[in-house]
């Protein structure tokens, strides 16, 4: 079966990502998103009304993508190691930057007055669902010969699971 035209584009393998890269992306992209999702649904509508929750949202992605790059750079700033690993993580932990830029602009303009508090609020935490159940897609693009069936099953089985994530975190936190 035929790739349709509109799914070529987002299943287009890319070459020169080394596999052990793609793996450090998709891991950024996933991670960022489930922690998008839960500053999203975390939030009150009082939060939401006042902007708060748009901050929250680029609060915990500029934290998480900090926190990511250290992680991955801390051997080569022990040892003096090469910069270019730095440099890779750097650029491995991007998609934790653009897992909140479309919530945290529906926040934005739901805080501006359009959308209503509850539909910002809903429309952000489906954009969290709909990326992490894309998670398949993406890592079928960046590196892994992986069937499209199986790309999307991973997908919707990680939303499943991060939508437990963030009930756990809103159970044992709030």
């Amino acid at each position: 079966m035929a790739t349709s035209t509109v799914l070529r584009p987002l299943t287009r393998r890319r070459e020169d990502v080394d596999p052990h890269r793609a793996e450090s992306r998709v891991a950024a992209y996933v991670y960022g998103n489930v922690l998008v999702l839960a500053a999203v649904v975390g939030t009150s509508p009082a939060t939401v009304d006042s902007g708060t929750a748009a901050v929250l949202v680029v609060g915990t992605v500029l934290s998480t993508y900090v926190a990511h790059v250290l992680a991955h750079s801390i051997g080569a700033l022990f040892t003096g190691g090469d910069r270019r690993r730095v440099a890779q993580a750097l650029r491995d932990a991007t998609p934790i930057l653009s897992s909140g830029v479309l919530p945290a602009a529906l926040l934005l303009g739901t805080a501006l007055g359009w959308p209503s508090e509850l539909v910002g609020q809903s429309l952000a935490s489906a954009v969290g669902v709909v990326r992490i159940a894309g998670v398949g897609l993406v890592y079928r693009r960046l590196q892994a010969d992986v069937p499209l069936g199986r790309a999307v099953l991973v997908g919707v089985t990680a939303s499943a699971v991060a939508l437990l994530a963030v009930v756990l975190k809103l159970t044992l936190t709030h």
